[in-house]
């Protein structure tokens, strides 16, 4: 009842969101989706919900095929009735045995997909990946599948460190240092080594190789009065209040030009700005289009995005939070209060 479809649209082409491209759908040339195969030719808006699904990566199939089942299936008036009726005759029958954990069922539709070529992208799945031809299923299928015949619990320890391999903790915590080229591990070792303003280096051990890299390439600056007085901050944080200026914008000869356009500089007045999102994208998107930049570091904080984004590897909430008031406390008593005279 669930039929894999490769779009043949043309809309979308950067996989931005509807905010960017109000006119059109999220999905792009080539993305696999599913969908049901009875009512595909009909128009979008007298279709059942759930029609048709665009997972984003293969641990998410489960979810959309769970959502058809949930959802669409009973509502499409265009599934024959004699299909449903041997549908439910499959589930009344499955009711009675033992049930299998949905982790595995999910590890299945992601080997399942694996099998025939699907690969995951920034923009979603696509067919990028010779498929298995041999006609013999892969050893992760093969572990599934023996597990839900109900092995020995023996057995069923061996195949689950085959589905489930464990997670380097280094990697896990954003440490790429084991796996990262030369030229990265040098410019982590020398940020290592020296103190900043805003990063130490009692802050490596609890933060992201990432951040840590990226915090360094920052020097405090006064803030503009214009971005005191806009933000409605407090007169009396305005001695103390520091901005992050780019270091090596802050050395170069172009003084002129970023104080005029305000190149390399970023001034964030309260702890809730610097929990947006396009606080950090700032920073990093400067730091990688900056000349003045080390090529070395600009290639370092490349590779550790690149990297965090093979293993799957999100900051946690927590970690994220606890940098961040220390990074405020840091900015918002930079410098030393005078007290005014009388």
């Amino acid at each position: 009842c669930v039929e894999v479809f490769v779009c043949g649209g043309n809309m979308n082409p950067k996989g931005l969101g509807r905010r960017a491209y109000p006119q059109t759908e999220t999905h792009v040339r080539g993305q696999v989706g599913l969908r049901c195969p009875h009512c595909q030719h009909i128009p979008k808006s007298n279709r059942a919900n759930q029609a048709v699904s665009y997972p984003s990566k293969l641990g998410h199939i489960y979810e959309s095929v769970r959502n058809f089942q949930r959802i669409h299936f009973e509502a499409c008036e265009y599934i024959p009735s004699s299909l449903k009726k041997e549908y439910m005759e499959l589930v009344s029958q499955t009711q009675s045995s033992k049930k299998i954990h949905r982790k595995y069922i999910k590890v299945y539709f992601a080997e399942a997909a694996r099998e025939i070529g699907m690969v995951e992208s920034p923009y979603g799945l696509f067919f990028g990946a010779p498929p298995n031809t041999s006609g013999t299923p892969s050893k992760k299928l093969q572990a599934v599948m023996t597990i839900a015949q109900n092995p020995s619990a023996c057995e069923r320890r061996q195949l689950q460190d085959l589905l489930f391999p464990k997670i380097d903790e280094r990697v896990k915590n954003s440490k790429f240092s084991h796996i990262a080229s030369a030229t990265t591990r040098q410019v982590i070792a020398s940020c290592r080594q020296e103190k900043t303003a805003f990063v130490y280096p009692s802050d490596y051990p609890t933060l992201s190789d990432f951040r840590f890299v990226l915090f360094h390439q920052f020097v405090p600056c006064r803030p503009p009065t214009s971005a005191l007085t806009g933000r409605k901050t407090k007169p009396e944080k305005w001695e103390t209040l520091s901005g992050l200026w780019c270091k090596h914008c802050a050395k170069s000869n172009a003084y002129e030009l970023s104080s005029q356009q305000g190149q390399g500089k970023c001034f964030p007045l309260d702890l809730e700005s610097l929990h947006d999102t396009s606080f950090l994208n700032n920073l990093t998107c400067h730091i990688i289009t900056c000349r003045f930049v080390p090529l070395e570091t600009k290639e370092a904080l490349n590779e550790l995005q690149r990297l965090a984004a093979e293993h799957g590897v999100v900051t946690k909430r927590g970690a994220k939070r606890f940098f961040l008031e220390k990074l405020w406390g840091r900015l918002a008593n930079c410098y030393a209060y005078m007290a005014p005279k009388r």
